[in-house]
């Protein structure tokens, strides 16, 4: 009974009062986790002095980065013969993502092959005439006249050589003879969306992208901001992130955009944060918990504490401590050598900090994982 009395109110306040975070990345921002006692199976936190902030919630949703966004569109019509490229693949630069059978193709490589055959019929005319010119049986007007064409077919072939090179086709580039149109990736990156399929009927003024490529290393979240928050937020703000998908992990980042249009149907204006996305954890259109602290003008600073190290118990709050100076704790040792209660008066409560008053300092170790068993050894319940 006794452990459940202190079980239960402290629950409640991790759920209402304190608002914790299950479980804090090695962030700049956070409570740092010393993993020094884990061998007894207790994890502790770092006691921080800060300057009690206002707390505030806001939901929001990943979302590509736009300035890392390509979207792939055809230059041509036709028939989409295969795709080779599923919704979510890795592509690299140049990596073909479908081929699409095309008339238009067609009749870039018959310019091709005339501009080709020109240009060899020249080439022969150009070398005949110089050696009847060296012969005196040709005049020089005669030699100037087959080198202009040789220039002449030249460019025309080089010209046809480049569109093919535009439209991803060459005289080998065929599909049952019937020559193909290859769609290639502009960029590196992940497919994150894909609107095409074998069969497809294309043209070349759909305004649909075929395929969006975007590179993921970097991604954007986008905050929703109610009206009433809109004074507070401001360019440059840190602020934490969780998203559903990791639980025991928070991202961190500042407030680089503030829009200045507000949603006439959601009536929020959207702010952004940049973020590095190295693992890809982060994946577009996951939904996301951003807390921003936002400092009180004139607070002097307090002791700031894990939410998950306060416990309620007896109408009463408090921490327990690891003693400074003490040995390292052993799992066959007596609490009471390494550990303490120390009551604490709390002055307000964040989702990631506690502020509280009491016989703490900063730089204190506090119990946070196994506190409540460690408190009923300590008095001996």
């Amino acid at each position: 009974m006794r452990l459940f009395s202190c079980l239960l109110p402290g629950l409640l306040l991790a759920a209402g009062v304190a608002g914790g975070l299950s479980g804090c990345g090695s962030k700049s921002e956070e409570l740092p986790v010393n993993t020094k006692d884990l061998s007894t199976g207790y994890r502790t936190d770092t006691v921080k002095l800060r300057a009690p902030e206002q707390d505030l919630r806001f939901t929001g949703k990943v979302s590509y980065d736009q300035s890392r966004v390509n979207r792939v569109f055809p230059f041509v019509s036709g028939n989409v013969l295969e795709v080779h490229a599923a919704l979510g693949t890795q592509v690299k630069q140049g990596q073909v993502l479908a081929t699409v059978q095309s008339a238009d193709v067609s009749g870039y490589l018959n310019t091709y092959n005339a501009a080709k055959a020109d240009f060899a019929v020249a080439q022969r005319n150009a070398g005949n005439t110089e050696q009847l010119y060296k012969s005196n049986f040709a005049s020089q007007n005669d030699l100037v006249a087959a080198r202009a064409q040789l220039e002449k077919t030249r460019s025309a072939l080089h010209s046809a050589e480049q569109v093919l090179k535009v439209y991803g086709a060459n005289g080998a580039n065929a599909a049952n003879g019937k020559p193909v149109y290859s769609v290639k990736a502009p960029v590196s990156g992940f497919v994150v969306e894909r609107n095409v399929n074998p069969g497809t009927q294309l043209r070349a003024d759909n305004s649909t992208a075929l395929f969006t490529i975007s590179n993921l290393a970097r991604v954007w979240v986008l905050i929703n901001v109610y009206e009433s928050d809109a004074a507070t937020v401001k360019v440059g703000m840190p602020v934490v992130i969780t998203a559903l998908a990791y639980p025991d992990r928070t991202f961190e980042g500042k407030i680089t955009n503030v829009s200045n249009v507000v949603d006439a149907d959601t009536r929020v204006l959207q702010a952004r944060v940049e973020l590095a996305n190295p693992n890809g954890l982060l994946k577009p259109d996951m939904f996301c918990t951003i807390h921003l602290s936002h400092a009180q003008a004139g607070q002097t600073q307090a002791l700031a504490v894990n939410p998950k190290a306060v416990i309620f118990s007896s109408d009463k709050y408090c921490v327990i401590r690891r003693k400074p100076g003490a040995p390292e704790p052993r799992p066959d040792q007596d609490a009471a050598v390494a550990y303490e209660v120390v009551p604490v008066k709390v002055l307000r409560a964040s989702s990631l900090y506690t502020y509280v008053t009491g016989n703490l300092h900063g730089g204190d170790q506090v119990v946070t994982q196994g506190s409540l068993l460690l408190y009923n050894d300590l008095n001996g319940n």
